[in-house]
C-alpha cells in the first residue's frame, strides 16, 4: 500500500517538472547557505581550524540556525527539488549513516570512486520543526557541540557540493506527517517480524560504541567538573578515580580535534541527535524518488536489510568494494581526493557498476544465464586491471604533491606498491559471489522489492583524510 503512495509521490513529482523551473534547486539553496556560512564566519580570511574556533560564538551559532531555517523553510517543496538521475546514465548513492563531521569525508571520498553522485543529509537541526523548548535560535548553548561538528562537516564537503558530486538534502519525511506515519508503521512491522537482532553481540557492540561516542561528543568543550558530574550520573557504579581518569582522557581528546571550541565555563549539557536520515523504509522511499541506491557503513543497518527476506545481493556485493584496498587514499588531503574524481579517474569501474545495475533492473535474477554471469565477472576484473595503470599515475602525482607539500606538513600516504591494491579485488571471485547470491537464492527481480544497499567496509576504523582548512575553502 505504501509503495502506491510513494509511486504517487513520484508521479506528482514528474508532473511538477515544469513547476520546478521556477523553484530553486537544492544545489542553489545549498550554495546560498554556504555563502551565509562564509559571511558569518569570515571563511575566506581565516587560515586555520584554530583561527576559526576562536570566532565561533553562541551568537554566531544562533544566527546560523536562523539563516538555515530561512533558506530551508517549511513551505519548501522538498519532493520536487530532490536530485534525480536516470540510473542507466548516472549511479547515485544515498549515504545512510550518522552525519559525523569527523568521518563523513572518509565515507564520501572513498565511495565516490564507485558512484557518480552522492546524496547526504544536512546535519543541522532545522529550527522550523524543533520544539520551542529546544529551539537552537534562542537556545544555541544546547546545540553548541552538534553545531561545531556540523560546521566541520559543511566545510570539508564544500568543494564536493559546489562541484555537484555531493548533494545535501533534508528528508522530506521530516516535513510530511502522513508519509512519516506510514513509513514508521512499515518499520514497526519489519522490526516485529525480524526478531531481537539489536541484541546480537556484533550489533549490540556497534550500537553501544555509537552511544559512547555520542556521549563523548556531547561533553566536548565542557569544564572538567561538568564532565565528571555527567559521567558519575551515567556510570553510577564506577569508582571516583576512574571517573576522573575518563574526564581527563576526554579533555585530552579535545586537543586532537581539527575544530575544537572552548565555550568556557558553560555547564549546559549539549544535545546530540546524529540523525542518519531516517529508518530503512524512509531511505528506500528516497531511493525510489531519486533513482538512487543506498550505502552504509553500519553493521546494524546491513543486518536489518538482510533479515527483510528480500534481496541481499547488493548488501553482499559490497565485498567487491571493500576488497579494493584503497590505501593510497590514506591520510591524503581532501583536495587531492576530490581531484581524482574531478579528473574522472578510475571511471571504468563506475561505468561497469552502472551497466550491472541497469542490467539487474531489467532482469529477473533467477533467469540470468551462466554466460552473462561470467561476462560481468570478466568485465569487472578487466576494469580492475585497467585501473592499475590509472593508480600508477595517481601514485606518481601523489608523490609530486607530497614533495611540494612537505613544507606545509601534509602527509600523503601514497607510497605503496599498486599491485598490492589489486590483489584483494582480483582475488575476490565475482562468479562465486554472483552464483551464491543470484543463483542459489532463487532471487527475483530485486528493484520492485528492495532498492539495493551497498555495505561499504572502509577497513580503517578511524578517519584517515587530512583536511587543512585552506584546502576546503574556495
Amino acid at each position: 500500500m505504501f509503495v502506491r503512495y510513494i509511486n504517487k509521490l513520484a508521479a506528482n513529482t514528474k508532473e511538477s517538472l515544469d513547476k520546478m523551473k521556477n523553484l530553486e534547486s537544492y544545489q542553489q539553496l545549498n550554495l546560498k547557505f554556504y555563502d551565509a556560512l562564509s559571511q558569518i564566519f569570515n571563511l575566506k580570511k581565516v587560515k586555520t581550524w584554530n583561527e576559526l574556533s576562536k570566532i565561533i560564538t553562541l551568537d554566531k551559532i544562533s544566527e546560523t540556525y536562523k539563516v538555515f531555517g530561512q533558506i530551508f523553510s517549511t513551505d519548501l517543496d522538498r519532493y520536487s527539488i530532490l536530485p534525480k538521475n536516470d540510473p542507466k546514465l548516472k549511479m547515485t548513492s544515498i549515504f545512510h549513516g550518522a552525519p559525523d563531521g569527523m568521518t563523513i569525508i572518509n565515507n564520501i571520498a572513498r565511495h565516490s570512486l564507485y558512484t557518480d553522485e552522492i546524496i547526504v543529509f544536512h546535519p543541522l537541526q532545522n529550527p522550523n520543526i524543533t520544539s520551542q523548548k529546544y529551539d537552537p535560535i534562542t537556545k544555541p548553548n544546547l546545540w553548541r557541540n552538534e553545531f561545531v561538528n556540523s560546521l566541520y562537516f559543511y566545510i570539508v564537503l564544500q568543494k564536493w557540493v559546489r562541484s555537484g558530486l555531493v548533494h545535501m538534502i533534508e528528508s522530506p519525511f521530516n516535513f510530511d506527517i502522513e508519509a512519516r506515519r506510514k513509513l514508521i508503521e512499515q518499520a514497526k512491522l519489519r522490526v516485529e517480524s525480524s526478531g531481537d537482532i539489536m541484541n546480537e553481540p556484533e550489533i549490540r557492540g556497534e550500537l553501544d560504541e555509537m552511544q559512547r561516542e555520542k556521549l563523548k561528543r556531547s561533553l566536548l568543550g565542557s569544564p572538567i567538573s561538568a564532565i565528571e558530574k555527567t559521567l558519575s550520573r551515567t556510570f553510577p557504579k564506577l569508582p571516583e578515580n576512574q571517573i576522573k581518569l575518563m574526564a581527563i582522557e576526554l579533555k585530552e581528546r579535545e586537543k586532537k580535534l581539527p575544530l575544537y571550541v572552548d565555550f568556557g565555563d558553560d555547564q549546559t549539557e549539549s544535545l546530540m541527535l546524529s540523525d542518519s536520515g531516517g529508518n530503512i523504509e524512509m531511505i528506500d522511499a528516497l531511493c525510489n524518488l531519486t533513482g538512487a541506491n543506498s550505502y552504509t557503513t553500519q553493521k546494524s543497518i546491513k543486518r536489518q536489510l538482510e533479515l527483510r527476506g528480500t534481496n541481499p545481493f547488493w548488501t553482499k556485493f559490497g565485498s567487491l568494494y571493500s576488497g579494493l584496498d584503497l590505501t593510497y587514499l590514506d591520510k591524503v588531503d581532501t583536495s587531492f581526493a576530490l581531484m581524482i574524481r574531478q579528473e574522472d579517474r578510475i571511471s571504468g569501474l563506475r561505468k561497469t557498476f552502472r551497466e550491472l545495475s541497469s542490467f539487474l533492473e531489467q532482469t529477473e535474477l533467477d533467469k540470468i544465464s551462466d554466460d552473462k554471469i561470467l561476462h560481468f565477472k570478466d568485465k569487472f576484473n578487466e576494469e580492475v586491471k585497467r585501473s592499475e595503470v590509472e593508480w600508477m599515475k595517481i601514485i606518481d602525482d601523489a608523490k609530486k604533491i607530497n614533495i611540494t607539500s612537505l613544507v606545509g606538513g601534509n602527509v600523503i600516504g601514497a607510497f605503496i606498491d599498486p599491485t598490492k591494491i589489486i590483489i584483494p579485488a582480483v582475488g575476490i571471485p565475482s562468479s562465486i559471489i554472483i552464483n551464491e547470491y543470484f543463483k542459489k537464492r532463487g532471487l527475483k527481480s530485486y528493484r520492485s522489492k528492495d532498492p539495493y544497499s551497498v555495505f561499504v567496509d572502509l577497513k580503517n576504523n578511524k578517519p584517515s583524510f587530512f583536511s587543512e582548512l585552506k584546502n576546503c575553502i574556495l
